[in-house]
């Protein structure tokens, strides 16, 4: 659920609409939300503090919008988590690199990320250099396989900026990744 302001698909006021009786229902239920956010800032971040609870658990997926966005939404809810697809290795996108770099520089010293795909799409591009059969070709689709490379990439851009210590490997990453997935959905 959620707002996607990227096509034109649907009028705003239409999303709008739909967003706010999807999160009614899913808060009286008591259901963890899974955010969909594409700039739409500004109206996701005024409509979900209007209406879910500050404790409520929260997965934004595939988070690709400003940091300052990611910081606003992490401070006012506490269980809130940040999703990181392959698309965090695009030079493209250089938003979920730097929430994910200043997430590790803060005071509380937790990665409130979960790791995840968008299947079939958003391959880790870091994934064809490691893997030379493939160097050249475009994997058709993504998978939950490749979770690793996206790990690996958000290692690597933690170490480069020199904002947190060196032990945030790859398999850290994925292991305080898969402990706020089962904190989240409660498995």
């Amino acid at each position: 659920m959620g707002l996607d302001y990227h096509y034109t698909l649907s009028p705003r006021e239409i999303q709008q609409k739909v967003f706010r009786t999807q999160l009614e229902h899913t808060v009286r239920l008591n259901k963890p939300l899974t955010i969909h956010t594409r700039e739409a800032e500004e109206d996701t971040e005024r409509i979900m503090k209007e209406i879910v609870p500050r404790d409520h658990k929260i997965h934004i997926h595939c988070f690709t919008d400003s940091p300052a966005f990611a910081k606003r939404l992490l401070d006012w809810f506490p269980n809130l988590y940040i999703g990181v697809t392959g698309v965090v290795t695009y030079t493209s996108n250089t938003n979920t690199s730097d929430v994910v770099k200043e997430l590790v520089s803060g005071e509380e010293g937790k990665l409130r990320i979960v790791l995840e795909t968008d299947a079939p799409y958003m391959v880790p591009s870091n994934l064809y250099d490691a893997v030379p059969e493939i160097k050249g070709k475009r994997f058709p689709v993504c998978h939950t396989a490749m979770v690793p490379w996206t790990a690996q990439f958000v290692s690597d851009a933690i170490t480069k900026a020199g904002t947190a210590p060196d032990s945030w490997s790859a398999d850290r990453i994925m292991e305080e990744a898969r402990e706020n997935a089962r904190h989240l959905y409660g498995v």
